[in-house]
């Protein structure tokens, strides 16, 4: 949720707050939603505008947990779920930000988008490394502190709330990714070693203490530790005229939050006097220390009551329920996570939040008005000098706000309307389980879709339209128990940098359908999402040619091919391109370093050796005989690749996983048009990956870091458009080594072509226009004569051209150029 200001306030007093930690054997409760979008910046080294490096992005997630396992760490990941309703204000807040960034974004961006895929791929990342986690029904901070209270034991987020949750607390951004080694013969004789993950045994020692060396007979204690920061609340309230822990939730409500705006509050800012405080800390830094010290003075009810005296009648019922709401949110004590991950407690616990209520149930609010904190004002004013808390928000009665507290109110009768909701079993079960993604509860719970946009044309629809159909679908399945048939879409506007509500009503399933949620693999259900294909028959007996990892992702791209009129055949080229790399080159490699200097300097022995040696091999027949399969045809030629011709082929393709050099330059720039083209293509995955999961995967799930890496097919269709033959440059040029990866090429391109046969002739030549020259004083003395010869001149090159075909490289674009120079 996140309190405002508080993280720049500990940072700027990091000395006082935080204190070194060793982290190691032990458990530690994860924020996986933090931790997953901490990672995707850090593996980022420059942040593109391509629609996510998924692949890299697993591996980089797989080796952070590696880290924590080899430090004998076990860690409980918890995700966050749907949107509460009193957050609307501010996702929609968010969404604004979001379209601004993607309407101006350039291919080399110093602004964090998030790619749409990657929560499925950090929960990819997660079960490949058998890490236990649990994706909670809604926000799941409170879930978060009540687990590490229970298990005693820090959290890793990088989240300003857990600053005020009674909670061990590890900042993400002190923790280090490296190992440390230390191994001690006693308090005054140790080391302390990094430890060399690459190459086993050469540790090295950064401290020592004692003399000699340490004797392995002699050693009582070894182990491996990340090196971080710990902060504690003991660290805030302090021990000496300290403040009231129960007082930390309404610290942060003051400083305002996702559920309370500081303008709401700006009369009580205004009001209220505090001691002198240093001109040299910032504003915001300056309100914290203020609130702190007016708060030691106050119980939770008489600063509650103080603060609604600062309010309109009409406002003060409103603010009171946000008051509550908020409060109590931050002392809850119920948590689902510890059964779930196979704890039992041996006493029930008590929780706070009932005794915290029972401030706020002894008096009315008319009690509260009338009520004169004489005391406490006596107290503040007794300070020889003082000063009013910095504001720098817009006034509390401007018509804004007034709607705000309607809008308040509002929300207030549809949440008493959902007090009773109740979960489905089956729904909570694989949602809780991370088959899903979070956006199914928001559908399910509150009839409402957030569509944040990926990076794409603002001037088209947006990305997610060519999916409304499968979203209505979903919608209709999670609602089958006749809880409703309307539901509200958030997105963004054509050609307007703003958000819009688009309304879907009356969306229910089809009369001859009857949807059984517990059904294992229901395959027929899923063909009627796909009806509207001319083929949807063939499409899917097709689909079962494929092997089983490969089936849902080509559904996607036929479907997508088929509802996107701007997909051509060169998305189909680079696409499968990008499969061939992930899943058949990949797995060849020893170092998959997509760094070209770093790759080529450690095998470049290797690689000279196995360019010498090659010879051109005859390209191996598609089909060996008529009953082969198409699983057959792969499966024998994925078997037939070699390491030598894998890595000489990815030598050619590396260059292709970096940025252009010109996509820096200052007026770089980008195709907007390919972009929102395979946006559409991740938009449709989303969905139809998620309606996958409702109907208990009749394909196997889509495991998106086997297939896509957005920079690396953005590249491979800028090179491929230039091409006269596609088809002739990547098996001459591209796969020149290999003769079977060609192959395989070509059998996955026949196969999408085979079910949309319109992408056969899509491809459409680029010219490559020179510039004109500017025409100097000379040149207009040219004689007639000169352009006699001129003209000559060219009909000799055009038939110097027609009588050397042999020579020519059609997928050259500068192969004329090179010619007329010789």
């Amino acid at each position: 949720m996140g309190v405002r200001g508080l993280t720049t306030y500990i940072a700027t007093n990091a000395e006082r707050f935080l204190r070194p930690f060793e982290l190691h054997d032990c458990s530690l409760v994860i924020d996986g939603d933090n931790l997953c979008i901490q990672l995707f910046v850090r593996s980022e080294e420059q942040v593109g505008a391509f629609g996510g490096n998924y692949d890299h992005y697993f591996r980089a997630v797989v080796a952070f947990f590696e880290l924590l396992a080899k430090c004998n760490v076990q860690p409980y990941v918890l995700l966050d779920g749907g949107y509460e309703r009193n957050k609307l204000k501010t996702v929609c807040s968010r969404m604004l930000g979001r379209i601004q960034i993607v309407k101006y974004v350039k291919a080399v961006s110093n602004r964090t988008i998030i790619p749409l895929l990657i929560r499925e791929v950090f929960v990819d990342a997660l079960r490949a490394m058998r890490v236990p986690f649990m994706r909670c029904l809604f926000e799941a901070d409170n879930e978060i502190a009540i687990l590490a209270r229970k298990l005693n034991c820090p959290v890793l987020s990088y989240d300003s709330d857990f600053y005020i949750h009674n909670v061990k607390y590890i900042p993400y951004v002190t923790i280090t990714h490296k190992i440390y080694r230390r191994v001690v013969e006693s308090e005054q004789k140790y080391t302390i070693e990094l430890v060399d993950r690459k190459n086993k045994g050469r540790d090295r020692v950064l401290a020592k203490q004692g003399d000699g060396d340490i004797q392995p007979d002699q050693i009582q204690e070894a182990f491996c530790y990340l090196d971080c920061s710990l902060y504690t609340i003991e660290q805030l309230i302090g021990s000496e005229d300290s403040l009231n822990p129960e007082m930390l939730p309404l610290f942060a409500t003051l400083l305002g939050n996702d559920y309370i705006e500081r303008r709401v509050l700006s009369r009580f800012y205004s009001t209220m006097k505090v001691g002198k405080v240093s001109r040299k800390v910032a504003p915001q830094q300056r309100r914290i220390v203020a609130i702190l010290k007016w708060l030691r003075h106050h119980s939770v009810q008489s600063a509650t009551k103080t603060i609604l005296n600062q309010v309109q009648d009409k406002r003060r019922d409103a603010l009171m329920r946000q008051l509550r709401g908020a409060m109590y949110g931050y002392n809850c004590e119920e948590c689902t996570s510890y059964e779930y991950f196979g704890f039992q407690d041996e006493a029930e616990a008590e929780g706070n939040a009932d005794n915290f209520l029972e401030h706020f149930e002894d008096d009315s609010s008319e009690a509260i008005v009338e009520q004169e904190l004489v005391d406490e004002e006596k107290t503040l004013e007794t300070d020889s000098v003082s000063e009013e808390i910095p504001d720098e928000e817009d006034d509390p009665e401007s018509a804004s706000d007034e709607t705000e507290y309607a809008e308040s109110e509002k929300e207030e009768e549809q949440d008493c309307e959902l007090s009773c909701f109740t979960w489905e079993p089956w729904l909570v079960d694989i949602y809780q389980a991370g088959l899903t993604p979070r956006f199914v509860v928001d559908l399910y719970h509150s009839s409402q879709y957030i569509n944040y946009p990926q990076v794409e044309n603002i001037a088209k629809p947006d990305s997610n339209e060519i999916c409304y159909n499968i979203l209505r679908y979903i919608f209709a399945l999670l609602k089958s128990s006749n809880r409703g048939h309307n539901f509200r879409y958030l997105t963004r506007c054509q050609n307007v940098a703003h958000y819009r509500w688009v309304k879907f009503q009356e969306v229910q399933l089809p009369e001859f359908i009857s949807f059984h949620p517990n059904k294992e693999k229901n395959m027929p259900l899923l063909k009627v999402a796909f009806d509207e294909l001319a083929n949807c028959e063939d499409v899917f007996l097709k689909l079962h040619e494929l092997p089983i990892n490969q089936r849902l992702y080509f559904l996607c791209i036929i479907y997508w091919a088929f509802k996107s009129d701007s997909v051509s055949c060169i998305h189909v080229h680079a696409l499968i391109l990008c499969l061939i790399q992930l899943q058949y080159v990949d797995k060849h490699l020893t170092n998959k370093s997509r760094d070209q200097k770093v790759f080529q300097t450690n095998l470049k022995t290797y690689l000279d050796t196995q360019k010498k040696s090659f010879a051109k091999s005859s390209t191996p027949d598609l089909r060996q005989n008529e009953d082969e399969t198409t699983t057959q045809i792969i499966k024998r030629l994925s078997t037939a690749v070699k390491k030598p011709e894998a890595t000489l082929s990815y030598e050619i393709l590396l260059p292709h996983f970096s940025i252009p050099e010109r996509n820096y330059r200052r007026h770089a720039e980008f195709d907007r048009e390919v972009a929102h083209t395979f946006a559409e293509l991740q938009a449709v995955m989303l969905n139809v990956f998620t309606l996958n999961a409702l109907l208990r995967h009749p394909f196997e799930p889509l495991r998106v870091h086997e297939f896509y890496n957005g920079l690396f097919i953005h590249n491979l269709y800028q090179s491929l458009k230039t091409r006269s033959d596609p088809m002739e440059y990547i098996r001459r040029t591209i796969f020149r080594y290999s003769s079977t990866l060609s192959a395989l090429h070509l059998v996955f391109y026949e196969f999408v072509i085979g079910l949309v046969p319109r992408l056969k002739n899509s491809h459409h030549t680029i010219s490559v226009k020179s510039k004109p020259k500017k025409k100097s004083k000379n040149s207009k003395r040219m004689s007639s004569n000169r352009k006699r010869q001129d003209v000559e001149l060219n009909k000799d090159e055009v038939d110097a051209d027609s009588d050397s075909d042999e020579f020519s490289d059609v997928n050259n674009m500068f192969h004329q150029l090179m010619i007329s120079g010789q």
